[in-house]
């Protein structure tokens, strides 16, 4: 099976290395060729907190040099994700599959339009990885990989089984799911609380508990998308709070991406995070004002940037 990746951010090189070493067909997709020229020359590097580090030379090129691609896997951030949608047509081959392995909601609905609803696949990934530099990137942990066939898609158990296959074969720990849906909305629980707050004080995710006023407004975030999720149909079982907790604990030292996003000057999820919260409890006539008030704080401290100053 030959593979794609979209994305050479953390994820998708993290991805990329470990496919590659598993003997999987793959390939690393990037739109800008100084880019795709460097990572050619220093390969991808994985690192561990010990300081250990290997070098990966996993194949990376334009998308017409990569595909076509009997998977290809979305690996961006979910602002970029309309522009890469844009490469599936020509990255799927004939009965190719795309899988979104991102963030927040919204990203399946663009790719259909991009690419059509029929041969998608959804997944939910929980990897502690942080990039370090163009092409580098730190393992810290791995958790699992859930996978599942979207509303609307016909893609068939034994296709799914496939790529869960893949996935499996490279050392992660990948499951089935048929509920993926409610997965998707139970990792937008945890996204909604720890992140925003995380990025605004700039505190790794286990100083959270330790802040009254900070973890009052993350559970309460969480609470929202949760009554979001069930006006929506989605039937959802998880207790916000302690699912906050655990990973908040299990996460300790960990920067959130958005406050790896907000540190590194770059755009955040926020819309497809909390704003997503924030438009779907519109339309379903849930309030959500905690996702709100995140939802502005975050774009605003994006707009802000040129007005910083220099305070050291």
């Amino acid at each position: 099976m030959k593979i794609a990746i979209i994305g050479p951010g953390a994820l998708g090189c993290l991805l990329g290395a470990l496919l590659f070493e598993a003997g999987e067909d793959v390939g690393l997709v990037d739109y800008r060729p100084d880019r795709v020229a460097l990572l050619r020359r220093q390969g991808l590097q994985v690192g561990t907190p010990a300081g250990g580090t290997r070098t990966v030379p996993v194949p990376i090129g334009l998308p017409h040099e990569v595909a076509p691609a009997d998977l290809t896997i979305v690996a961006v951030k979910a602002h970029q994700t309309r522009a890469a949608a844009l490469d599936l047509p020509r990255l799927l081959a004939a009965g190719g599959l795309a899988l979104s392995l991102q963030n927040g909601l919204g990203n399946l609905e663009i790719m259909a339009e991009a690419a059509g609803p029929a041969r998608l696949l959804a997944g939910v990934a929980f990897l502690g990885v942080t990039r370090t530099a163009e092409g580098q990137v730190i393992l810290a942990g791995q958790g699992l990989i859930s996978i599942g066939v979207p509303a609307g898609s016909q893609v068939s158990p034994v296709e799914r089984a496939r790529v869960v296959g893949a996935f499996t074969r490279a050392g992660l720990e990948c499951r089935e799911r048929d509920d993926i849906e409610a997965v998707l909305w139970e990792k937008l629980l945890v996204n909604v609380g720890i992140n925003p707050l995380t990025a605004l004080l700039r505190v790794p995710n286990g100083a959270l508990p330790e802040l009254p006023e900070a973890w009052d407004l993350a559970l309460a975030a969480a609470f929202e998308a949760l009554a979001v999720a069930r006006a929506a149909g989605i039937n959802l079982t998880v207790d916000p709070e302690a699912r906050l907790r655990q990973v908040c604990v299990a996460t300790a030292t960990n920067r959130s991406s958005m406050l790896q996003d907000v540190l590194a000057g770059r755009p955040t999820e926020i819309e497809a995070l909390n704003g997503q919260v924030s438009a779907r409890g519109a339309a379903l006539g849930v309030d959500t004002p905690v996702n709100d008030l995140l939802t502005r704080l975050l774009q605003a401290l994006g707009q802000a940037g040129p007005f910083r100053v220099n305070c050291q």
